[in-house]
């Protein structure tokens, strides 16, 4: 079994390599399979980044055909959702909503992608003049 410590490193390296990319936002199934853990050792240290306002909780609604799986619309408050009946804008399905149709998303917030990308600007400026200077 992995410490609960260096899953957290692991998550922390993921996000910030995310940071560095153009992808805005990702599942915990990403993660997971990054780390090679289970979702639900990844979605606490998840959630901890939500509490501090790195990360940013979506719940994805989507339509219940296999088939189909289209991302229908958006709720930001999970335990608000209300049961209601929607439609596929794909595929036509007609279903009442409910728990198994709703699916965290994590957004990156865009400042902290910033202060990631400012962060290993300045490393490689660092690292560049500390070698820079090894060869004089």
């Amino acid at each position: 079994m992995v410490a609960q410590y260096e899953i957290r490193d692991k998550v922390l390296e993921y996000i910030e390599m995310l940071a560095m990319s153009p992808v805005k936002s990702f599942y915990p199934t990403a993660v997971a399979k990054y780390v090679n853990t289970p979702v639900k050792d990844i979605f606490p240290h998840l959630i901890d980044l939500v509490k501090v306002d790195e990360l940013y909780l979506k719940w994805e609604v989507r339509c219940p055909d296999f088939d189909c799986h289209q991302t229908i619309g958006e709720i930001n408050d999970y335990q608000k959702f209300e049961e209601e009946e929607l439609s596929c804008p794909r595929c036509g399905t007609e279903f009442v909503l409910n728990e198994k149709d709703i699916f965290p998303r994590f957004d990156l917030n865009p400042s902290y992608k910033e202060y990631i990308r400012r962060k290993n600007a300045e490393k490689k400026t660092l690292m560049s003049t500390q070698v820079s200077t090894l060869q004089l």
